[in-house]
């Protein structure tokens, strides 16, 4: 008698911790399901309520803050602004590509003076515009240096017989700062005021 109590006691607990095993996995399942479903929903939910609370003033604060951006943009469209550092760079490049067509005008002037089929007076000629070369190569040396101890230590000067080109790394030049560059040239050459043509490198 006392082992079919126990039994159906065994029995009767087996059941009971089957039947809350069944219960909490159904449970589980259920929680679960749900949350994951209504977690999807929630989400999808929330997304739509944030486009929807934009504001007009959100929309009005980023259209302004674009047209700040804009504004801060210097210059026209397309037009190359050098910095400093590019622009010593160009300078140096001018200077470079004076002196190459320099040097090879002079090379063509001394084959002429050279060649021996030549007339004395082609000769001559070829002389006298290799020391004319010469001459307006120590006038754009001069001025340049001149130039610096003026404060214009980064410029090029190209001359001609009656005309000058002086390129400033400068943003802009005053009246006062051309007039300085105006007296340098002529006092270093013949040419008029009027045939000297000064261009800040920023232009």
């Amino acid at each position: 008698m006392k082992r079919l109590f126990k039994k159906n006691q065994i029995i009767i607990a087996t059941l009971a911790v089957m039947i809350a095993v069944a219960g909490y996995l159904n449970y589980s399942g259920r929680l679960f399901g749900d949350t994951a479903d209504g977690t999807e929903e929630a989400n999808a939910d929330l997304a739509n309520q944030e486009l929807l609370d934009i504001s007009e003033e959100d929309i009005e604060a980023s259209g302004e803050e674009i047209a700040s951006n804009d504004s801060e943009t210097e210059g026209t469209p397309g037009e190359a602004v050098l910095t400093s550092g590019e622009a010593a760079t160009t300078v140096a490049q001018a200077k470079v590509s004076r002196e190459q067509v320099r040097a090879q005008n002079k090379e063509t002037l001394q084959a002429i003076i050279d060649n021996t089929s030549l007339s004395d007076a082609e000769k001559q000629d070829a002389v006298a515009q290799m020391v004319q070369m010469t001459e307006i190569a120590e006038q754009e040396v001069a001025i340049e240096t001149l130039m610096a101890t003026k404060g214009f230590s980064e410029a090029v000067v190209s001359l001609t017989e009656d005309s000058a080109d002086v390129v400033v790394n400068a943003e802009e030049l005053t009246d006062a700062n051309r007039a300085q560059i105006e007296d340098i040239v002529t006092r270093k050459t013949e040419i008029a005021p009027e045939n000297i043509v000064i261009t800040p490198i920023s232009e």
